[in-house]
Protein backbone atom coordinates (compact mmCIF):
# COMPACT_ATOMS: atom_id res chain seq x y z
CA UNK A 1 0.00 0.00 0.00
CA UNK A 2 1.31 3.44 -0.92
CA UNK A 3 1.86 6.18 1.59
CA UNK A 4 -1.41 7.91 2.43
CA UNK A 5 -2.13 11.22 0.81
CA UNK A 6 -3.90 14.16 2.38
CA UNK A 7 -7.68 14.00 2.09
CA UNK A 8 -9.33 16.63 -0.03
CA UNK A 9 -12.66 18.26 0.70
CA UNK A 10 -14.28 15.90 -1.82
CA UNK A 11 -12.90 12.92 0.11
CA UNK A 12 -14.25 14.29 3.39
CA UNK A 13 -17.62 14.84 1.75
CA UNK A 14 -17.63 11.22 0.54
CA UNK A 15 -16.85 10.03 4.07
CA UNK A 16 -19.65 12.22 5.38
CA UNK A 17 -22.15 10.77 2.90
CA UNK A 18 -21.12 7.19 3.66
CA UNK A 19 -21.56 7.73 7.40
CA UNK A 20 -24.83 9.53 6.82
CA UNK A 21 -26.27 6.53 4.91
CA UNK A 22 -24.99 4.18 7.60
CA UNK A 23 -26.58 6.14 10.43
CA UNK A 24 -29.89 6.24 8.57
CA UNK A 25 -29.70 2.50 7.85
CA UNK A 26 -28.99 1.40 11.43
CA UNK A 27 -32.19 2.72 13.08
CA UNK A 28 -34.28 1.36 10.20
CA UNK A 29 -32.98 -2.14 10.86
CA UNK A 30 -33.64 -1.78 14.59
CA UNK A 31 -37.20 -0.55 13.99
CA UNK A 32 -37.81 -3.44 11.56
CA UNK A 33 -36.57 -5.98 14.11
CA UNK A 34 -38.60 -4.56 16.99
CA UNK A 35 -41.75 -4.35 14.88
CA UNK A 36 -41.43 -7.94 13.66
CA UNK A 37 -40.71 -9.12 17.20
CA UNK A 38 -43.78 -7.34 18.48
CA UNK A 39 -46.05 -8.57 15.69
CA UNK A 40 -44.96 -12.20 15.62
CA UNK A 41 -43.72 -12.95 19.14
CA UNK A 42 -44.97 -10.56 21.79
CA UNK A 43 -48.57 -10.07 20.65
CA UNK A 44 -49.34 -13.78 20.01
CA UNK A 45 -47.69 -14.72 23.31
CA UNK A 46 -49.62 -12.10 25.26
CA UNK A 47 -52.90 -13.17 23.62
CA UNK A 48 -52.20 -16.84 24.37
CA UNK A 49 -51.49 -16.13 28.04
CA UNK A 50 -54.52 -13.84 28.38
CA UNK A 51 -52.63 -10.63 29.03
CA UNK A 52 -54.15 -9.12 25.87
CA UNK A 53 -57.63 -9.65 24.50
CA UNK A 54 -57.97 -11.82 21.36
CA UNK A 55 -58.83 -8.72 19.35
CA UNK A 56 -55.20 -7.60 19.73
CA UNK A 57 -54.24 -10.29 17.20
CA UNK A 58 -55.62 -8.02 14.49
CA UNK A 59 -52.56 -5.78 14.97
CA UNK A 60 -50.27 -8.41 13.43
CA UNK A 61 -51.15 -7.55 9.82
CA UNK A 62 -50.66 -3.76 10.08
CA UNK A 63 -47.44 -4.19 12.08
CA UNK A 64 -46.10 -6.69 9.56
CA UNK A 65 -46.98 -4.36 6.68
CA UNK A 66 -45.22 -1.50 8.47
CA UNK A 67 -42.17 -3.72 9.06
CA UNK A 68 -42.03 -4.68 5.38
CA UNK A 69 -42.24 -1.00 4.41
CA UNK A 70 -39.35 -0.24 6.78
CA UNK A 71 -37.39 -3.20 5.36
CA UNK A 72 -37.87 -1.87 1.82
CA UNK A 73 -36.62 1.55 2.91
CA UNK A 74 -33.64 -0.10 4.63
CA UNK A 75 -32.74 -1.98 1.45
CA UNK A 76 -32.79 1.26 -0.55
CA UNK A 77 -30.62 3.02 2.04
CA UNK A 78 -28.24 0.03 2.06
CA UNK A 79 -27.87 0.27 -1.71
CA UNK A 80 -27.06 3.98 -1.40
CA UNK A 81 -24.51 3.19 1.31
CA UNK A 82 -22.85 0.45 -0.76
CA UNK A 83 -22.72 2.85 -3.70
CA UNK A 84 -21.04 5.41 -1.46
CA UNK A 85 -18.33 2.91 -0.44
CA UNK A 86 -17.20 2.94 -4.05
CA UNK A 87 -16.31 6.62 -3.64
CA UNK A 88 -14.53 5.94 -0.36
CA UNK A 89 -12.39 3.31 -2.11
CA UNK A 90 -10.80 6.09 -4.16
CA UNK A 91 -8.54 6.89 -1.20
CA UNK A 92 -8.94 3.86 1.12
CA UNK A 93 -8.77 0.52 -0.63
CA UNK A 94 -9.28 -1.65 2.47
CA UNK A 95 -12.80 -1.67 3.88
CA UNK A 96 -11.91 -3.70 6.99
CA UNK A 97 -9.25 -1.45 8.52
Amino acid sequence: MDDPKALTSVDWNNIHLFLQWFWIYFPLVVVFAVTMLTAHALIPSAVATGHLPPSASRLKIPLTAFALLIAAAAVVILIFGINQTLDVRNFWDRLLI
